[in-house]
């Protein structure tokens, strides 16, 4: 139980899962504080504040909140289900969605590199179709072939990127497509670890248009369902490539 891992008290981060609303597609992680436990399944969080204004969370938003908790750091999916003012302070409701994850801490050690990349958007139609043809709602086999071929085609689709700086729980990337704050895509990582490319899916944070490469743009992507192995392997690249930047930088290499 949730409970059993966070404390009234604790300190928490809060970040944006879907765009609606331009006025969180930023770098910037908002922090609040957990003020009490409504049930099993829902607890009442302070609202942020930053640079002395609060920031008013949406009602239908979903989130993904950071606990620091003496037991460590977990994270969550969240919705809120209500906002507002309780002994002069604002508050939200938050119900859970997931079950508490703990992070390692060295998961977000972040090195700065240059890697080119290739990325797959899961569209909407692609949903649609995988989930149609694995419940198998079809009259006849052909109709279910077509498709399957079609699906096929939308996955062929992946586009160019670099990426900028990465960590074991997410990355930095530029290319010349716009994307939109909560998008999924499949991010294909070659480390030249074991000769294995890896596919991670994850979620767009923030989509920004750069102001130092006309017709790019920056992405912000939070790794989603990686696996154990997967994320130690770019837990391995990071550390590395950060000993073979320094003996770049003391003229060892």
């Amino acid at each position: 139980m949730i409970k059993d891992v966070v404390s009234i008290g604790d300190k928490l981060e809060i970040i944006s899962l879907n765009g609606k609303h331009n006025e969180l597609m930023s770098d910037h992680v908002y922090v609040s504080q957990l003020l009490d436990f409504v049930d099993n399944n829902k607890a009442v969080l302070s609202m942020p504040i930053k640079k002395g204004h609060i920031i008013p969370l949406p009602v239908g938003e979903k989130y993904i909140i950071y606990f620091y908790s003496s037991k460590g750091l977990f994270q969550c999916n969240v919705i809120i289900t209500n906002r507002y003012k309780l002994k002069n302070i604002y508050v939200v409701v938050v119900e859970f969605l997931s079950e508490l994850e703990k992070i390692q801490r060295r998961q977000y050690y972040r090195i700065d590199c240059l890697m080119d990349i290739i990325y797959h958007v899961v569209t909407e139609k692609e949903i649609k179709l995988t989930y149609k043809i694995v419940k198998n709602e079809y009259e006849t086999s052909d109709e279910k072939q077509t498709d399957i071929e079609t699906l096929e085609e939308y996955k062929k689709i992946w586009y160019e990127g670099t990426i900028t700086d990465l960590s074991g729980g997410g990355a930095r990337f530029y290319s010349s497509n716009q994307h939109q704050q909560g998008e999924t895509i499949q991010l294909s990582l070659d480390l030249n670890m074991k000769g294995k490319k890896l596919i991670i899916p994850c979620n767009i944070i923030s989509s920004v248009k750069m102001t130092n490469r006309q017709g790019y743009f920056e992405h912000r992507v939070m790794f989603t369902d990686i696996s154990r192995d997967d994320r130690e392997m770019v837990i391995k690249y990071i550390f590395a490539e950060e000993r073979r930047q320094r003996k770049r930088e003391n003229g060892l290499d």
